[in-house]
């Protein structure tokens, strides 16, 4: 008999037989099923299927209905010819005679993968953008470009090469792990090598952590506002989200306490240093309550210390990490965010069992992390480099966020809310409510100001009136330019927003004279 490939979706809100009509009739778009075809009867197709003679029924009427099969009394049910004259697309007649249905052979973890509409825009051409905010890019004209040569330099000139040449390591080329321990020092984080475990970036550390924790069904605690990368990785693994609401503290832990009393809930995800994307830093009574919830239920937290080396105003503060006297917290850290963020480096540090099960995933996954750039980073480390640079551009960025924060004062309308962020490259500004959120995103794109829509920051997708804006890579004068013609899309969106609410109210008027 023609096998189907159809794998039922049971979590899917369509009905059955519906899906099985969607799946033959996509065999037929692609050439699989071909005109005059004849398709299996119904009691055998639902026996091989293993669905009821009943599912199988109501979807050839679904096709039936819709013209795409014929059923001949005594013979069968066939495919229907081809209208007089149509031809297959042209793409698919250049490539193969018929296609091939993939749509029915996803995995159910691949169908549920939905990427954010935000993520799934097409960026606007080099040329249309004219004022660049998005955050996460780096400066390119501080890049530590000679530090890095000479690093480079030297792995490949002292023998490290060869050595390098035949390795596959899942934890990580361990001189990296010996820096990265000595520079957490710095975190307040004592640990060794064996502690340390490199990845390609903070987002494959959530994701292994995932991997390794967390069960389809599973309750994830997240921020709200959260990092949306966080989302993507528990998400990709079969978790519920459970958000949490953020406060000019950070996490609000007695939000967090009801939550944890009333579910069971697998893992807990935390920006204490920075808040992504607030950029408030938790405090330190916040810091003990998070981690003896933590405690008390038992729940593993995951430190995501992603933008601790650009503090920009007062000492650093330690990680929650130092406190952690239980081996319940999962640090993760990145070089992608303090030297540019093509440098797919990250790591975790946590408790050894942990570690073991993530280098086994790790080693799935794609048996390591690419060991010349540890090797040049672990040089940029031991000879300094990478600290000189952090400092450099500290500076830098503080320079250009005071920059920010003084258009911001001088050009968006009042009821504009933002405050001056703990560390990273970016501001979280809240627009009025008077202002038309989704027309102002409209005009700022169509002018040529990009930055990050605030909705992909909120799990329900409801953050229209939020935007984060980038800093790192704007120059002060070009920074106010861009805010100012922000300032006067703000206006311009309120006012057409009162006046076509002038207008509604007049026509109601209307109606009731």
């Amino acid at each position: 008999m023609l096998e189907l490939a159809f794998r039922p979706d049971r979590r899917s809100p369509a009905p059955l037989y519906r899906q099985l009509a969607d799946h033959l009739r996509a065999l037929m778009e692609a050439g699989r099923l071909a005109p005059g075809q004849k398709l299996p009867a119904t009691r055998e197709l639902a026996a091989s299927l293993g669905v009821s003679r009943t599912t199988a029924n109501l979807a050839y009427e679904c096709l039936g209905e819709a013209g795409l099969i014929r059923a001949h009394v005594g013979q069968g049910t066939f495919v229907a010819p081809s209208p007089r004259g149509a031809a297959p697309p042209a793409r698919l007649r250049e490539i193969t005679p018929r296609g091939f249905a993939w749509e029915g052979l996803f995995a159910s973890q691949a169908r549920d993968l939905r990427l954010p509409s935000r993520l799934r825009e097409v960026p606007p051409r080099p040329g249309a953008i004219r004022f660049d905010f998005r955050p996460g890019r780096v400066d390119a004209s501080a890049l530590p470009a000679a530090e890095l040569k000479r690093a480079a330099g030297r792995v490949a000139s002292d023998g490290a090469l060869a050595e390098l040449a035949n390795r596959m390591d899942p934890w990580g080329w361990r001189p990296l792990r010996c820096e990265i321990a000595r520079a957490l020092v710095a975190r307040g984080i004592a640990c060794e090598a064996e502690d340390v475990m490199v990845v390609g970036g903070a987002q494959q550390a959530l994701d292994l952590v995932a991997r390794v924790l967390v069960d389809p069904g599973d309750a994830v605690v997240v921020e709200q506002p959260g990092y949306f990368g966080a989302t993507l990785a528990f998400g990709a693994a079969g978790a519920h989200h459970v958000g949490c609401p953020v406060d000019a503290e950070g996490l609000r832990t007695d939000q967090l306490a009801r939550i944890l009393r009333s579910r069971r809930v697998k893992l807990v995800y935390a920006t204490p240093a920075v808040q992504a994307p607030t950029g408030v830093r938790m405090g330190d009574a916040r810091r003990r309550e998070l981690l003896e919830l933590a405690e008390e239920h038992q729940v593993p937290i995951v430190e995501d210390d992603y933008d601790s080396e650009l503090r920009l105003g007062g000492p650093a503060i330690p990680a929650l990490k130092t406190e952690d006297d239980a081996g319940r917290v999962i640090y993760v850290g990145t070089f992608s965010k303090a030297v540019f963020p093509g440098l797919r480096l990250g790591y975790l540090v946590g408790a050894r069992p942990l570690l073991r099960r993530l280098a086994e995933a790790h080693m799935v996954a794609g048996f390591g992390t690419g060991l010349l750039e540890q090797a040049v980073l672990a040089e940029l480390l031991r000879a300094g480099g990478l600290e000189r640079h952090v400092r450099r551009v500290r500076r830098r960025y503080a320079e250009r966020l005071d920059a920010v924060l003084a258009a911001l004062d001088a050009s968006m309308p009042a009821g504009c809310e933002w405050s001056r962020p703990a560390g990273g490259n970016a501001v979280w500004l809240t627009l009025p409510p008077e202002v038309d959120a989704a027309g102002f995103h409209a005009d700022a794109r169509a002018a040529g100001v990009v930055y990050s829509a605030g909705d992909l920051w909120l799990l329900d997708g409801a953050g229209g009136r939020h935007l984060l804006l980038g800093f790192a890579n704007a120059e002060p004068e070009v920074a106010a330019e861009g805010i100012a013609l922000l300032g006067e899309i703000a206006a311009r969106n309120t006012e057409a927003r009162a006046v076509a609410a002038a207008g509604g109210r007049r026509r109601r008027a209307g109606r009731r004279g």
